[in-house]
């Protein structure tokens, strides 16, 4: 049968049909006959080189589209292989859908790489099926992004061997046209709110990546100069507005602007949108303790997880505070009294940093890269010890933006994940942040960027360990066990790979991002930071 007649075929002309260009992935015997037909239709395959990188892939360039992606998987080991991405995007709320290119139908569970994986995916996906025969195809797959979109999430569909080498169904696919509904908020629930707001001395606003993902910055903003309420957010709300913003007080939690310092202990009132009140947002339940808690998610499990709130309210971010602004009284003296504490809090780095002739201050390296790199780019950041430097030492200007995994803490995330935002938005600077032990276990994305043509930076904070485990033991046990190794020369392996690579011991030796930037490059510049390994970071203790 001609390729172009396949199921495989009409896989992807469906793909094309709901806005995807890029499918990415790893191949492998189960999907080989779908990427085949690949050769005839729009679509382009960017291939990783290890599954979970593949997906995560996926996962950094819906997060830059902000809107539904695409990956495939070969089945079994493919799957799990991929497994540590899919879970990430689950918790993070990020909307894919999953190929998985399985063996036939019949015989299938006798197959050496037999996997039942809608049911292994279930807790790590909002959404499982498999597409049984050609005809089904539409359906399933109208159903499958229909799920993505609207539940914000990774879907797994299983597409075995006779579906994608059948014969395509007549019928032309026609993607479903349900957005993601705004969920109006209850009117009692908002008057409620308004009269809290009214009687409150020390207003703030907490705005997470709910708040992001409602395009609901416009409306905070307004809603903060309205009532005088600082605007902190969450590490994943920091993209939500300009940092510049007179009335944002930068990061809350554990690591807390010097601002929110001053102005976060008081709060009797804390308008919070969009974000889970976890441990490390809430200084594990110091912050807003004392406080009436008016949070709104649209996500009904989200509310009231952490902390009981005074208000619930269910429904979209950005509906519910247009609707708050024109509720709630104003009080410009208290926004003139925020605004000047906000613009006169101390900079994180105000009193100065280590120094050691062979290695740098995490803090300034950190200081001393943002400086150097444009205002719109996208930053990705991973877990561990290194997350805390972005956190607080790169500032966002308005068309900036980050992306990280705070609810899952994947080691390896930020570099596959600046692949795929540098795919989706190939105009911007994307700028991959990772410590040295996350970077290894992904260390072969490298050849990936390289082989695609990605040019970004991957800026290493290499303190030859775990981190974060690290200061955790001599914390706690007073000694190491297992977090510290030897780290071998990133350089060597980026020019191995075809990559450019520089040792950075010192600010001075920063002037070669400029010189990347000016030799408008098509492969990566690695930037092998020798931190100083004492230096934690922000907000350590606690965890």
């Amino acid at each position: 049968m001609d390729v172009a007649s396949t199921g495989s075929a009409y896989i992807l002309d469906a793909l094309a049909a709901e806005g995807i260009d890029t499918l990415f992935g790893v191949i492998g015997e189960g999907n080989a006959h779908l990427l085949d037909a690949v050769n005839d239709r729009d679509i382009e395959f960017q291939q990783a080189r290890h599954e979970q990188a593949g997906v995560t892939m996926a996962d950094g360039a819906a997060r830059t589209k902000q809107g539904v992606t695409a990956c495939t998987l070969t089945h079994g080991p493919g799957v799990t292989n991929g497994a540590t991405g899919i879970a990430a995007a689950d918790r993070d709320n990020i909307p894919m859908v999953i190929l998985v290119g399985d063996t036939s139908i019949e015989g299938r569970e006798t197959s050496l790489q037999y996997l039942d994986h809608p049911t292994f995916a279930s807790p790590i996906s909002v959404y499982q099926t498999r597409i049984e025969t050609p005809s089904t195809i539409p359906e399933v797959l109208e159903r499958a992004f229909d799920r993505a979109r609207t539940r914000s999430g990774p879907v797994l569909v299983e597409v075995p061997a006779d579906v994608q080498e059948g014969e395509a169904p007549d019928e032309e696919y026609t993607p479903s046209e349900r957005p993601r509904q705004r969920v109006r908020p209850d009117e009692r629930h908002v008057e409620a709110a308004a009269s809290l707001l009214d009687d409150a001395d020390h207003p703030v606003i907490l705005a997470g990546g709910g708040a992001v993902r409602s395009d609901a910055g416009s409306e905070i903003a307004t809603l903060a100069e309205h009532v005088g309420a600082p605007v902190a957010t969450t590490y994943f709300g920091r993209s939500l507005l300009d940092e510049a913003h007179p009335m944002v007080s930068g990061i809350a939690g554990t690591f807390m602007s010097p601002a929110n310092d001053d102005l976060l202990w008081d709060a009797d009132v804390a308008v919070v949108v969009g974000a889970r009140l976890s441990g490390k947002t809430t200084r594990y339940g110091e912050l807003y303790a004392d406080a009436d808690v008016i949070q709104i998610d649209i996500e009904e499990e989200s509310i009231g997880t952490h902390q009981e709130p005074a208000i619930g309210i269910r429904a979209d971010a950005r509906e519910t505070v247009a609707d708050l602004i024109h509720r709630c009284e104003t009080d410009p003296e208290r926004a003139s009294r925020v605004a000047q504490t906000i613009e006169r809090a101390p900079s994180p780095w105000a009193d100065g940093f280590e120094e050691r002739p062979d290695q740098i201050d995490p803090r300034e390296f950190t200081l001393e890269l943002a400086a150097r790199v444009p205002d719109d780019a996208i930053l990705t950041v991973g877990s561990g010890n290194n997350t805390g430097f972005p956190a607080v030492f790169h500032e966002l200007g308005e068309d900036a933006s980050m992306l990280i995994n705070g609810n899952f803490g994947t080691m390896g995330y930020s570099l596959p994940a600046a692949l795929g935002a540098k795919a989706a938005a190939p105009d911007r600077p994307v700028v991959c942040y990772t410590g040295d032990g996350a970077l290894i276990q992904v260390i072969q994305e490298i050849e990936t960027a390289v082989r695609l043509e990605l040019p970004l930076l991957i800026a290493v904070f290499n303190d030859s360990s775990y981190g974060i485990i690290r200061h955790r033991q001599n914390l706690v046990h007073d000694r190491e066990t297992g977090s510290t190794y030897d780290s071998p020369d990133f350089v060597d392996i980026a020019e191995g790979f075809g990559a450019n690579g520089a040792v950075i011991r010192s600010a001075d030796d920063l002037s070669v991002v400029e010189e990347y930037y000016d030799a408008d490059p098509d492969v990566p510049l690695v930037l092998d930071a020798r931190t100083i390994p004492e230096v934690s970071r922000p907000g350590f203790p606690p965890y």
